[in-house]
């Protein structure tokens, strides 16, 4: 509708908050052939974990002083179900691979099942449980999925605690980045929305054809990828490893 309209649509906030991921896939990778993303997209969820793994408190107990302190909503079925990381894992598969935004297809699983002897048993094992959003470019398609991970206990994901954010991004020239910073929050999302207020501007007077499209890749040029079932995936321990 924005083209049909000689529009613009810009959502850096809609993502990691004030990490300008977005812009990071759409235009600073763009020499780049993604391979795979994997983040901590989620404040509410990854405050949680890292209560439950701190205090040795279950989930019900970190999920209230969650909303005590304003980190989790009254009602939290959003995050802690997963749904609100396979949104965001949805718009980071569609830029990164040139596909629609297929939310829809998406394997969620939710932190709302571990328990504090979870926490405890992959402490133990010299892990640490995240939850991720994962997609990946496979030979049959594309992986999307939310879940919760293990993670070696050394691995900087694994130290991304609190309400903080973090993204992985592997390219097949620049290899594997890493975006960390604030997942929510007042100024973070204001330092978003405000330089997506930037980018309209200056760009309402360039040639709309030579404008970057919303999603990197122009409507006609999306790919039809299939997104493929949780049971076609495989975990090559790309993100742990790297």
């Amino acid at each position: 509708m924005a083209r049909r309209h000689g529009v613009m649509v810009a959502f850096e906030a809609a993502v990691a908050g004030g990490i300008p991921i977005i812009k990071i896939l759409r235009e600073g990778l763009s020499a780049n052939r993604i391979q795979w993303i994997v983040g901590i997209i989620n404040g509410t969820t990854n405050f949680i974990l890292s209560e439950m793994r701190e205090h040795g408190i279950d989930f019900e107990t970190a999920l209230n002083r969650a909303q005590r302190l304003g980190y989790a909503e009254a009602d939290p079925t959003m995050d802690i179900e997963g749904i609100d990381a396979a949104h965001k894992a949805a718009l980071m598969s569609a830029i990164a691979f040139g596909v629609p935004v297929q939310f829809e297809s998406a394997y969620i699983e939710g932190i709302q099942g571990l328990a504090a002897l979870d926490i405890q048993y992959a402490e133990e094992l010299g892990y640490r449980i995240k939850l991720l959003g994962i997609t990946r470019r496979a030979a049959e398609g594309i992986e999307l999925r939310v879940h919760p991970t293990l993670i070696p206990a050394k691995h900087l994901l694994a130290n991304v605690e609190g309400a903080m954010n973090a993204v992985v991004v592997y390219g097949d020239a620049v290899g594997s980045t890493l975006y960390y910073g604030q997942g929510a929050g007042a100024e973070p999302t204001a330092s978003a929305v405000v330089a997506d207020l930037i980018d309209v501007t200056r760009l309402q007077t360039a040639d709309q054809s030579q404008r970057v499209p919303p999603l990197a890749f122009q409507p006609d040029r999306l790919a039809k990828l299939a997104i493929l079932p949780i049971s076609e995936c495989i975990d090559h321990g790309d993100a742990a490893n790297d």
